[in-house]
């Protein structure tokens, strides 16, 4: 990552360009001063050195990379975007993101880092924002931490948009609304959340798309990312999502096994957010893969309002 120094940059010092106009943080920045990552004109500098007009900063983000927590493994990863500063993949539902204690190998970070690592880049690569094991859809990888947390801070932005299709048990119709209820955990070390006031705020934004009497299909944008924020939330209105055993009814679970769907039928199926690198908008589209869910979806399509 360079910086080019301007008139206006004449007796600065190197920490503020790194911190200010780089956008370092100072964790980053450490670990680069322990590695020896910080160029002025080709030359190792200390943040101390004052610039002057033309010099060129260089930061080596490799270098300043934390040894890896993963070991990469060779698997399928469909590719939806990818740049020097990020990797979008669609996720297939039943794969978890990152390695748990339950479940070590098979998670989509070791295939992504696996692919990096095939196709000659670094493998350490970051998670930017998580799925449910059975939630499928768009994930965003960092390829650095520095990236990591200029992804995040996108992410977070109003601007960014993170939009859901979701097959929900019952019939709803009309125009969209919002759901803002805040959301907890049932119990401390519990996976279950519940609707609460003394929870954390939660809004999403509820677009039904059509309906055939028995499941609607609807279209959800997240204003905030709470852990199963668009299941707790479609259960709170009387509505979950068809196949999700943890917030389901005895009526959605059993239509459910009727038509063969056994995981929450809900999928990330876009994601928009400013690339850090060129400051221009993106959006990475993940196509629905699995089958029992597009054959339900392609009924409902054809009953939109």
């Amino acid at each position: 990552m360079e910086y080019r120094c301007t008139e206006s940059d004449q007796g600065r010092k190197l920490y503020y360009i790194l911190r200010n106009d780089m956008g370092v943080s100072t964790s980053l920045l450490k670990r680069l001063k322990n590695a020896g990552a910080v160029f002025v004109n080709g030359e190792p500098a200390f943040t101390t050195v004052t610039v002057k007009p033309g010099d060129v900063v260089k930061v080596d983000l490799i270098a300043a990379e934390r040894k890896a927590d993963l070991e990469p493994e060779d698997g399928d990863i469909e590719i939806l975007f990818e740049n020097e500063a990020m990797l979008i993949v669609n996720k297939p539902a039943g794969m978890i993101v990152h390695p748990s204690i339950a479940k070590y190998r098979g998670s989509l970070a070791a295939f992504a880092a696996g692919y990096l690592l095939k196709t000659g880049q670094d493998a350490r690569c970051h998670v930017v924002n998580r799925l449910d094991r059975d939630t499928s859809g768009c994930v965003v990888f960092a390829k650095n931490a520095y990236y990591k947390t200029a992804l995040s801070e996108a992410l977070a932005s109003c601007e960014a948009e993170k939009v859901y299709l979701g097959v929900m048990y019952g019939a709803l119709d009309g125009g969209g609304f919002t759901i803002s209820q805040p959301i907890k955990r049932a119990e401390p070390q519990k996976m279950l959340r519940i609707v609460s006031p003394d929870g954390k705020r939660a809004v999403t934004h509820l677009e039904p798309l059509g309906t055939n009497g028995e499941l609607t299909l609807a279209r959800f944008i997240l204003e905030t990312g709470r852990t199963h924020q668009i299941r707790v939330h479609s259960a709170y209105i009387g509505h979950p999502l068809l196949g999700d055993a943890l917030y389901g009814t005895e009526e959605s679970l059993k239509l459910s096994e009727q038509l063969g769907v056994s995981a929450q039928a809900l999928h990330a199926v876009s994601i928009r957010l400013r690339d850090p690198i060129t400051g221009n908008m993106i959006t990475a589209e993940a196509p629905v893969r699995r089958q029992e869910l597009n054959d339900i979806i392609e009924v409902l399509w054809k009953n939109r309002k």
